[in-house]
């Protein structure tokens, strides 16, 4: 098999996690069966799509008006992003940007929450309304390595070279306002973190060629995945997912239907 790939941190994820569930998604694109969202966890999406709109809304100049959020807790939300003190740095800010940066034959691909550029410099934003996350989890996360990666060989993307040690990525979390997660990359760290994307994309291409997607060992994993009857594996049993990811992105942890 052939064919080009577009890669996000989510298929990269789905990746390393399961095989077989990379080939049936994204390969033969079997439609991602439909469980309905309780009550809770649809009212948890609505709201974190709300409020990445709301800032979305101010970083583009518009005015948001607070009094005219109907969800109080999206209302609330924008009240502690206003006082938090959140340092945004000099540069042309860009809210909601895509990149798309070419990989061998395949593309590697993330949207931003907000980028600012300023010369050779560049910081991504990304707001969170999950659990807040240690730096050093954060920094192991796909989230993070990609999305450094992206902006550091991006070249003729961005329509200039950046600088890989002013290159950096700030979480923004409502439940920890004041104490923004901020990681900064650098020559050091883009070497190794790019030659295992590299590497990553190099498996991937593999499978491809051979047409093997073996099913993961960890049944853990089944037990979040509706493709069970694919594979033979209901006796994993199901598990109730506790919290949301809030990205507006089109492939949430909870995984809806194909775009």
């Amino acid at each position: 098999m052939t064919e080009t790939l577009i890669l996000s941190r989510y298929r990269l994820a789905t990746f390393l996690a399961c095989q077989r569930r990379f080939q049936l998604r994204y390969l033969r694109r079997l439609p991602w069966p439909a469980v309905p969202l309780d009550a809770r966890l649809e009212t948890v999406r609505t709201r974190g799509e709300i409020f990445h709109r709301l800032l979305e809304r101010h970083f583009l100049g518009l005015p948001v008006i607070a009094e005219a959020i109907e969800d109080v807790v999206a209302r609330r939300w924008w009240s502690l992003f206003q006082s938090s003190g959140l340092q945004i740095p000099e540069g042309t800010a860009y809210p909601e940007r895509t990149l798309t940066i070419p990989i061998g034959r395949h593309f590697l691909n993330g949207r931003f929450d907000l980028l600012v550029l300023h010369q050779r410099a560049a910081h991504i934003f990304d707001w969170k309304t999950g659990k807040p996350r240690s730096e050093s989890d954060l920094r192991r996360d796909w989230q993070t390595r990609l999305y450094l990666a992206l902006l550091a060989e991006s070249g003729q993307a961005l329509g200039h070279e950046l600088d890989l040690d002013h290159i950096a990525i700030t979480y923004w979390y409502v439940n920890d306002p004041a104490m923004p997660r901020t990681l900064r990359y650098s020559q050091a760290w883009h070497g190794q973190n790019w030659a295992d994307i590299q590497e990553l994309v190099g498996q991937i291409d593999v499978h491809l060629i051979q047409n093997e997607w073996p099913l993961t060992e960890d049944r853990a994993v089944c037990r979040q995945c509706a493709y069970q009857v694919y594979c033979d594996r209901q006796e994993a049993g199901s598990a109730a997912v506790t919290e949301a990811e809030e990205s507006t992105e089109p492939e949430l942890s909870l995984e809806p239907a194909m775009p």
